[in-house]
């Protein structure tokens, strides 16, 4: 577990540099918004991105040094603290590392089954402050799950985990096994035809209807329809609605403007679609004012363009690395 990077669209969402770093869900996003944050400094965001880099080599301590820098400096989040909390334990600095893993909570942290699998906190979990704070992930976590119709539901999620089991097998191969992409190919299709099929009948499953967690499930599938750009077209509205109405996450909805965009030859708006130049460095694709990109990403609660394309770098670098 300490290396596993879950990859999201296509290494378009980041993950937690010790995993665990699934996308917020939109009821995460509303509580970690309610109290404003700290405008973190320049030297703090570099801090946290060299914290991630010292974490990967399996400099725990020295990455733990930049955390709490990063941390006073601004830089908050449920991924970096949870990062630091396992540097922290793999430090031998269980204290601090239940310090760390309570902030996680605090930013949204809510997914009790990687925190149960995750063998970086071993050393804290007989500690007396581990079980309080297993019991709020879990509750968290619970309401993720909440839906109208259960049934659609756990069917969203496992074709999720399906879509993102052959992806991990593509980037596991570097790109390169045709066999793992001809099996991309299918699971794609497959999801693209149920989901076509769900919405014709039940209209976008919001929140209410699966639960915050299946929701972004029928989200990944529709940003991975590239084979039916219409349907993408016809679900971009719906999205939009449903981030009027709280049902949906305003970033994924700017994910998928920009996939829409992307694959109807027009210039995109958020910088969220990436390709490699010709020295292979990550730069985002043609986009519109480009001056201005920085400021609709954090108007929709996207980092910077800059910091984004750092973290592909990062999860790139980390995928790349035999898993122990």
């Amino acid at each position: 577990m300490r290396r596993l990077v879950i990859l999201l669209t296509a290494l378009n969402l980041t993950a937690c540099a010790h995993g665990g770093g699934a996308s917020k869900s939109a009821a995460s996003e509303a509580a970690a918004s309610a109290t404003p944050k700290p405008v973190a400094t320049p030297e703090a965001k570099q801090a946290s991105a060299e914290a991630h880099g010292l974490s990967r080599k399996g400099d725990d301590a020295g990455a733990l040094v930049l955390y709490r820098r990063a941390w006073e400096g601004g830089v908050r989040g449920k991924v970096m603290a949870y990062s630091a909390a396992c540097s922290a334990s793999l430090a031998k600095q269980p204290e601090e590392a239940l310090v760390w893993l309570a902030r996680a909570v605090d930013e949204g942290f809510d997914d009790a089954k990687h925190l149960d699998q995750d063998t970086d906190l071993d050393s804290i979990r007989n500690l007396s402050g581990f079980a309080p704070l297993r019991e709020r992930i879990a509750a968290a976590e619970a309401k993720q799950y909440e839906a109208a119709d259960p049934a659609l539901r756990d069917e969203l999620l496992k074709r999720a985990e399906e879509d993102q089991r052959v992806r991990r097998l593509l980037v596991a191969s570097q790109f390169k096994d045709e066999a793992v992409k001809a099996e991309m190919l299918k699971v794609d299709a497959s999801n693209t035809a149920f989901l076509k099929d769900v919405i014709a009948k039940r209209g976008w499953p919001g929140k209410a209807l699966v639960g915050a967690r299946a929701t972004f499930s029928a989200w990944l599938m529709v940003q991975h329809a590239d084979k039916d750009v219409a349907f993408q077209e016809q679900v971009l509205p719906m999205l939009e609605k449903a981030v009027a109405q709280g049902e949906g996450s305003a970033k994924e909805l700017a994910y998928l403007t920009d996939r829409v965009l992307v694959n109807t030859d027009k210039p995109q708006r958020y910088g969220t679609q990436l390709e490699p130049d010709d020295a292979g460095k990550m730069v985002p694709k043609l986009l519109e004012d480009p001056a201005n990109v920085n400021a609709r990403r954090a108007a929709v609660g996207l980092d910077s363009v800059e910091e984004y394309i750092q973290s592909m770098e990062r999860m790139k670098a980390a995928a790349s690395k035999p898993q122990p």
